[in-house]
């Protein structure tokens, strides 16, 4: 049995490559009530060739060659019929000549992948086990960057203008938007339709975490409970603690009170403004405060700008008390000579 066997392998091996130059193929038939066959040969004409098995009760398959100017290995299925070569409309898979492996879905409805756990209704979908399990992406890339993880919308023609079609992730070499090139960066971006880039989320090669970008990038705000920042960088729906806080002011600092030509209100008109509008001049009211907030570095200027006029205020008044005790005390003394 063994020497009957090697004799038809032997057999098989040379019969294939001289079929397969003259256009011909030939047939092993299997016993069996359905067709059962092995086929090994060449057409140029679909640009199929190699060994391919067919079965008209289950599947069709083939380990097949050229494609196009391009060789490659395929492999075809189709439920009860013939395999369709002309159009690779029953591809499950393709290695190319640059070793590029190529899954399609036209063998079932999904053509999904499972590593380590079967496929699910995701493209991919990955079993870890037990033990600690990741997925590690390794390059050198170009001069620019490592590498890329992209996430990009198929058919943009719906897309308006200015709006993303793509989002990336880069791990830069050049610092493109963060504009460090110190170190690898991190980079998530998004290309807009028509041109420009969205580059929310930079993370620099000191541990920095930059919410804007550069490259013509058009930066956005930030919004913590609440997705409506009313326009504003930072925008913060609750309570925020911070062991310190820093505003640089971009106005005059209220030293100027102190100046020799600083023209300070008298109290009498400061009382009046009082009585009309129910607040201090120069302040904002409450509704303004309702409607719009406040700046934290022009309200603690302005509320210094009064503390200096108060100080003010105080030394006139500690100023004319001296006088009025040094007349007292002259009218005290003239009294007492009496």
């Amino acid at each position: 049995m063994t020497r009957v066997f090697l004799s038809f392998f032997i057999l098989l091996c040379v019969w294939f490559p001289v079929k397969a130059q003259t256009g011909t193929y030939s047939t092993l038939n299997f016993p069996n009530t359905y067709t059962n066959t092995i086929t090994t040969g060449f057409y140029a004409s679909n640009f199929r060739s190699g060994f391919i098995h067919q079965s008209s009760a289950s599947i069709n398959f083939g380990l097949t060659g050229l494609k196009a100017s391009l060789f490659r290995f395929r492999w075809l299925a189709h439920d009860n019929g013939a395999i369709d070569y002309a159009t690779d409309a029953d591809q499950v898979m393709s290695l190319d000549n640059y070793g590029n492996l190529n899954l399609k879905g036209t063998f079932t409805a999904n053509g999904n992948v499972g590593i380590g756990m079967a496929p699910t209704t995701d493209k991919l979908a990955i079993d870890m086990g037990t033990t600690r399990g990741g997925v590690n992406f390794l390059s050198d890339g170009d001069a620019n960057a490592y590498m890329d993880l992209k996430f990009t919308v198929k058919t943009t023609t719906g897309i308006a203008t200015g709006k993303p079609f793509l989002w990336e992730a880069s791990l830069r070499k050049d610092g493109y938007f963060s504009g460090d090139a110190t170190g690898p960066t991190l980079e998530f971006y998004a290309v807009r339709q028509g041109s420009g880039y969205y580059a929310p989320l930079l993370f620099k090669s000191n541990g920095d975490i930059i919410l804007a970008g550069a490259q013509n990038a058009t930066n956005g705000n930030v919004g913590i409970g609440t997705n409506d920042t009313k326009g504003y960088k930072l925008a913060v729906n609750g309570d925020a603690i911070f062991t310190r806080i820093k505003v640089k002011a971009y106005t005059a600092w209220p030293d100027f009170v102190f100046a020799p030509d600083y023209d300070l209100p008298a109290l009498s008109d400061v009382d009046a403004f009082i009585k009309q509008h129910k607040h201090l001049p120069d302040m904002p009211s409450e509704k303004e405060v309702k409607e719009q907030g406040q700046d934290l570095g022009e309200m603690n200027r302005k509320l210094l700008q009064k503390v200096e006029e108060l100080t003010l205020y105080i030394l006139k008044q500690d100023e004319q008390l001296k006088r009025h005790e040094q007349e007292i005390l002259k009218l005290k003394s003239a009294v007492e000579k009496r």
